[in-house]
């Protein structure tokens, strides 16, 4: 079978309408090869799978729904994908949160969830508390890509708990609350906010604050929590179900690269760079070293949806532009290979609100021998006049 190149753009679309910043982005080589193009509407999750919380956080799970899993939002829990995709030691029985570095007042008011996006000294951090932290409960702290990080508690614990983060900034961090009646929840979120507090007081005052403060950056002096889970569900391995002989994913640190790695993908992380340019460049050198040696690349890409988080939808446009010149260079330079790309999203992002949105979004399926419909442009207009594709059709299509 062709080689299948598959480009999760995370945050690919916006809310269909003439103005989104893909439909407006100058696309010249996609739009060069549009012939070469099959162009559909893609639901990564139907509506009874889309999370509580899916205009929050929802990549993780929407990202098994493009593999073609169907699992049920409470089974799905973003702690412990959000550790093994960082390659952090997690064991079924042990409590993991997701964590964001993040900044608020004397009053525990957020004024920033990601502390800028500053990663800096952010490792040393985390190494700090790691080491000077007193707890009665052990507990490894990890700083995982730019504002991210993982939470864990060495000791059977409930995961019944609720989240610390607001999500919203201007407003007071959540206290931990159980989200059942029991003794081992109550018990939790007790301990987790007391450690949560305890954190902050710590690091509220600590020298490398002060420094990332005198350097013109937010201090991160809080870690929002959420999603806690204490197990990893059990998920068939997705080369056995399909067709396919192997595949890389290549992503940054994160649940949807835990995901890849619980269904049997090879990795290949990310390493932590500012730099969008020496980004791609490791994405690039990652898929021609690897093109040979596995049958589906699977590379996961987040600037789009960051864009949109931030309300800057001129920056979104200006990935899509970005991404055009860099991907006519891949597929001229891979050309006499002739594999199949994909691009498509987990999700779509609005640009202007900054949430997710349940629905569906652009699918584009490039080079494929038998697909293609020649749309008149790549948006998501466009893309809803065509036809609907659900996971389980997509990899049919592709697999043939």
């Amino acid at each position: 079978m062709a080689r299948i190149i598959f480009f999760v753009i995370d945050g690919f679309g916006d809310k269909p309408h003439k103005q989104t910043p893909l439909r407006l982005a100058f696309k010249p080589f996609l739009n060069s090869i549009l012939n070469n193009i099959y162009l559909a509407q893609f639901l990564p999750l139907e509506k009874n799978y889309w999370p509580k919380l899916g205009n929050r956080s929802v990549t993780g799970l929407a990202n098994l729904g493009i593999l073609g899993y169907k699992l049920k939002p409470n089974l799905f829990k973003r702690g412990p994908f959000e550790a093994i995709g960082s390659d952090v030691l997690f064991k079924n029985g042990e409590l993991a949160l997701r964590v964001d570095f993040a900044t608020v007042d004397e009053n525990l008011k957020v004024i920033d969830r990601r502390a800028g996006r500053n990663f800096w000294k952010l490792k040393e951090l985390v190494e700090e508390v790691n080491k000077k932290i007193k707890f009665d409960i052990p507990f490894s702290l990890y700083h995982t890509y730019g504002h991210r990080g993982v939470l864990i508690f060495r000791k059977k614990l409930s995961d019944q708990i609720s989240d610390s983060d607001p999500y919203s900034i201007g407003k007071k961090v959540k206290k931990i609350k159980p989200l059942k009646k029991n003794k081992l929840s109550l018990k939790t979120a007790k301990i987790v906010w007391d450690f949560l507090i305890k954190v902050h007081q710590f690091l509220n005052t600590h020298p490398f604050n002060k420094l990332r403060i005198k350097k013109g950056v937010l201090p991160a002096n809080f870690l929002l929590t959420r999603e806690a889970g204490s197990r990893l569900p059990k998920l068939k391995n997705f080369f056995k179900k399909t067709k396919i002989k192997n595949g890389l994913v290549i992503a940054e640190n994160g649940a949807l690269k835990g995901g890849c790695k619980l269904v049997g993908f090879k990795t290949l992380t990310l390493p932590e760079t500012e730099k969008i340019e020496k980004r791609y460049q490791f994405y690039w050198q990652g898929i021609l070293n690897n093109f040979k040696n596995f049958e589906l690349i699977y590379v996961h890409l987040k600037e789009a949806d960051e864009f949109s988080h931030d309300k800057k939808p001129n920056k979104k446009k200006e990935f899509f532009e970005f991404f055009d010149k860099w991907f006519k260079n891949l597929y001229l330079r891979l050309k006499k290979e002739s594999p199949i790309f994909v691009l498509t999203g987990d999700h779509l992002t609005d640009s202007f609100t900054g949430k997710h949105l349940w629905g569906s979004l652009p699918l584009i399926i490039i080079n494929h021998p038998q697909l293609k419909n020649q749309p008149r442009e790549i948006s998501e207009l466009e893309a809803k006049k065509q036809e609907l594709v659900k996971p389980q059709k997509l990899w049919r299509l592709l697999i043939g």
